[in-house]
């Protein structure tokens, strides 16, 4: 073997093995930028639906937006925003329960699940207690957007 093939075997052998590892760290400090900014938009969110800011929610939900209701059923975007505009769905109270707060990052998308205490109307019907609230997430733009949300009573709740 010559003295500069010698010498770059060792340097060739370092990049194979640090490299994998490096592409882990930025890819888990990507998912830590991600996991923040869907905190913060879902703060936003939260707000927007207790102030019934329809303007907020529109940025936010996806035109392909689908929500499934504590009852079942599914709601469209158009729906949903129609039910805010009218008063049909309000909420007097939603809290959610930080600790029970998951945010797993998949590149463009994020799965976020929760538990809600929330006394309100859904379509023109009241419904209070807690929930396990499940939504997919995606970046689209240097933003996340809603593109489906689901809402579970919890039994006892």
């Amino acid at each position: 073997m010559s003295s500069c093939a010698r010498r770059f075997v060792p340097a060739i052998l370092l990049l194979t093995l640090v490299s994998p590892r490096l592409a882990a760290q930025n890819a888990a400090a990507s998912d830590s930028t991600a996991v923040a900014e869907i905190r913060r938009t879902v703060r936003q969110y939260d707000d927007a639906l207790r102030r019934a800011e329809v303007k907020v929610l529109e940025r936010i939900w996806a035109t392909e937006f689908t929500f499934v209701n504590p009852r079942g059923e599914r709601v469209t975007r158009a729906e949903r925003l129609a039910n805010l505009r009218t008063g049909r769905t309000t909420f007097d109270s939603l809290a959610p329960a930080p600790r029970e707060e998951s945010i797993r990052v998949y590149g463009d998308v994020a799965v976020l699940t929760t538990l809600l205490t929330l006394t309100g109307r859904y379509s023109g019907k009241d419904q209070s207690g807690r929930f396990r609230a499940l939504v997919v997430w995606v970046r689209r733009d240097g933003r996340w957007q809603q593109v489906a949300n689901q809402l579970t009573a919890i039994a006892g709740g």
